[in-house]
Order: structure tokens, then C-alpha cells, then sequence
């Protein structure tokens, strides 16, 4: 089908929305946050400077009055920490990792619902345009029957329930219009628009081939992005035990300073330097240090059961797509045959109406029926194109799908 005028293309309206979504931009941030922590970690490891003063005053009588300032600068270095500095270092490159599989599965999740929206938009338009069809039907039957009332060929209660039906399907014409207007409303939201005017879809390609099962489920186990993050919480929280297992081991580190006194009336200023090797060991810390553990261990299977649990809700994901867009494939094929013989069916009552063999109910029940034959083709149709985005989703690459 061609393009509708001035409509927007859903590669275009993923583009917008991946430019503007503001919840995909706070997502976006956290990666700056994570090399933050990461910058902050390092630090740890590295040299310090520490710088102390302290002044005086003493005033005795029959004596001088003596005032003075003493200080010093003192450098550290970190020369064993119980592996505590070297595992935080590196649970914070984790979580840089991680916050860059959290944003690229925003990205996908972001573009999933681009085109969902897309889709209702899609679908609530067709519906739209069957609805104000049967209205545009039925108004061509009233207007025949009026002009068979008025020459007596038919009764009044003929007119009058004709003047119902169409009434009737002016209201559905107006609410599926609505409905229409609501999805373009969810799709602006999504691109960061603040108005629907001048917003218009079009026609979608989707693929109607698809695959075997297993090679879904296997993609999906290599591609998904939450799954690949779950991965390395998990191995931060191993190294969270590491952290906490060092409050058991010691501490070494290296120092050196220097030391400045300057003493009032003779203000001499003596240097004294220092260095040396120190060393810190909790012998016993009333089981801080056990808890700390037992909790980082706990922590790491807790991680570990909601990577299994999310696992198997990808794998379901995947089933269930990939079994709705079996079944809407099928449905394509079945309602757009149904909908020929509802419109055959609609001639045949309204010819035999006309002629005088049928009477109005075989018009409307045909009516109804073509109706519904065309909303269920409509339905099933843009069906396979709400499926194949599922399963593209469930997969892990939404954007694969969008034609």
C-alpha cells in the first residue's frame, strides 16, 4: 500500500524518540555516573596527601608571651588492602559495563514500544475506515429505503429502524476515531511531542517468513541486553564478597612527612621528615566482618536466582510471540476469505431487498457481518505485525524488525 501523504515513517518516529525520550536520556546518564565511580575507585589506590595545623598562644606572668604554629604534610600510599581496592576497581568497570547493556536495552525496549504504538495507530485508523464505511453503507440504505417509503413500496417501521442502524454506526465511527486519536497521542508521548497535529502513520512492511523456535530462544539467550547485565551483576556481587572478606585480612600502607614549627619572637621554622611502613588488623570486630560476608554471599544468589527467573521470562516471551504470530499468520489468511463472502452475502440481501424477495434484517445482519469480517481481517493483519515486533523484542533486537 502506498504511503500516506505526509505521514510519518516508524523508522523516523524510533529516530525521534530515541533523540527525545527523556527517560531513555536519564538512562543514558547513568553510564557518566558509573565512570564517576570508577574514577573515585581508582583513587583509593593511589597517592595521598593529607595537611594538618594548629597554632598556640600562652601568656604567664613575669614570663614572654609565646605564641606559635605547628603543621606538616603527610603522603600515603596504599600497599595491601586484602584485595578489598583491587575488587572495588573492578566492580566499578562492572558497572560501567552494566550501565551500558542497561541503556542499550532502554534503546530496544524504547523502540519496542515506538512501534507498538505504531501498530494501535495502524490498526485504529483500519478499523476507523471500516466503521465510517458501514455508516456510509447503511446511510445509502436508508436514503433507498426513504425513497421506497415515500413512493408506499415499503413501511414506515423499515425507515425508522434504518435511520437507528445508521445512526448506530455514526457512534462506532466516532469512538474507533477516538480510539484512533488516543494512539497517536501514546506515540507523540513516546517521541517527546506535545502535540498529534499534523502526525499521520502509514502502511508497514513486516516479514510473514518465520523461523524455527530454537533459533529464537538461542538468540535471544545471546542478544538480550538485561540478560548480558544480569551476567555481570552477579560478578560484582562475587567481588562484593571479596570486599567483604578483606575486613578479615590486614591493611598495609606506606607514609611520609614532614613536620613545620615556627615559635613567636625568634619565628624559626624546623622541617622534621618522617616515612615509614604501617599496618592496621581487626582482630575482632564483634562478627561486623562475618555478617558483611554472609550478607554479599546471600546477595550473590539472590542475583543469581533473578538472572534464572529473568531467563525464563525472555524464553516465555519468545514461546509466546512466536506461537501469536503462527496463529495471526493463519488469521490473515482466514478473515480476508471471510470478508469476500460477507461482502458477496451483503449484495445478494441488499439486491433481493430491493427487489422485493428479502426483507430489512437479511440488509443488516449482512451488514454486521461484513463489519466484522473486515475489523477481524484488520485485526489479524496488523496482528502479524504486532507479533513479529514481540518477537523481535523478546529477542533482543526490535530495530530488525522495522521496515
Amino acid at each position: 500500500m502506498s504511503a500516506t501523504a505526509g505521514a510519518m515513517p516508524i523508522k523516523t518516529a524510533t529516530e525521534t524518540a530515541l533523540k527525545n525520550n527523556p527517560d531513555l536520556q536519564r538512562t543514558e546518564h547513568s553510564i557518566a555516573v558509573a565512570e564517576e565511580s570508577l574514577k573515585s575507585a581508582k583513587a583509593q589506590k593511589g597517592f595521598s596527601v593529607s595537611a594538618t595545623a594548629s597554632g598556640s598562644f600562652s601568656k604567664t606572668e613575669g614570663s614572654a608571651d609565646s605564641e606559635g604554629v605547628s603543621g606538616g604534610l603527610t603522603g600515603s600510599v596504599p600497599l595491601y588492602s586484602g584485595r578489598k581496592l583491587e575488587s572495588q576497581i573492578k566492580s566499578a568497570e562492572l558497572g560501567i559495563d552494566i550501565a551500558k547493556f542497561d541503556y542499550a536495552q532502554a534503546k530496544d525496549d524504547l523502540i519496542y514500544s515506538v512501534a507498538s504504538a505504531y501498530v494501535d495507530a495502524l490498526e485504529n485508523l483500519a478499523t476507523s475506515k471500516v466503521d465510517l464505511e458501514t455508516e456510509s453503507n447503511l446511510s445509502e440504505h436508508e436514503r433507498n429505503i426513504a425513497a421506497l417509503y415515500d413512493a408506499g413500496a415499503k413501511a414506515k417501521i423499515d425507515y425508522l429502524r434504518a435511520q437507528v442502524e445508521t445512526s448506530n454506526a455514526l457512534q462506532d465511527a466516532a469512538k474507533s476515531h477516538a480510539a484512533y486519536e488516543v494512539s497517536l497521542a501514546n506515540l507523540a508521548t513516546l517521541m517527546s511531542l506535545d502535540s498529534i497535529m499534523n502526525l499521520t502513520v502509514e502502511e508497514i512492511g513486516v516479514n510473514s517468513n518465520i523461523g524455527d523456535l530454537e533459533n529464537y530462544l538461542t538468540a535471544a539467550e545471546n542478544n538480550r541486553e538485561d540478560l548480558k547485565a544480569d551476567e555481570l551483576r552477579i560478578e560484582q556481587g562475587e567481588l562484593n564478597v571479596i570486599i567483604a572478606k578483606s575486613g578479615w585480612k590486614p591493611s598495609i600502607s606506606a607514609s611520609a612527612g614532614t613536620g613545620i614549627d615556627s615559635r613567636s619572637r625568634s619565628w624559626h621554622i624546623t622541617p622534621d621528615v618522617s616515612a615509614g611502613v604501617s599496618a592496621n588488623w581487626s582482630i575482632f570486630d564483634g562478627g561486623v566482618t562475618r555478617a558483611e560476608v554472609d550478607s554479599a554471599k546471600l546477595e550473590v544468589e539472590r542475583l543469581k536466582l533473578a538472572m534464572k527467573s529473568d531467563v525464563d521470562s525472555v524464553r516465555e516471551s519468545v514461546i509466546t510471540a512466536y506461537k501469536n504470530l503462527k496463529i495471526a499468520l493463519m488469521r490473515v489468511r482466514t478473515t480476508q476469505k471471510a470478508a469476500e463472502l460477507a461482502e458477496e452475502e451483503r449484495y445478494i440481501a441488499t439486491e433481493k431487498y430491493n427487489a422485493g424477495e428479502g426483507i430489512l434484517l437479511d440488509i443488516l445482519d449482512a451488514e454486521v457481518a461484513l463489519s466484522t469480517a473486515k475489523k477481524n481481517h484488520v485485526s489479524a493483519k496488523y496482528d502479524v505485525a504486532r507479533y513479529s515486533f514481540d518477537l523481535a523484542h523478546a529477542t533482543g533486537n526490535t530495530l530488525a524488525a522495522i521496515r
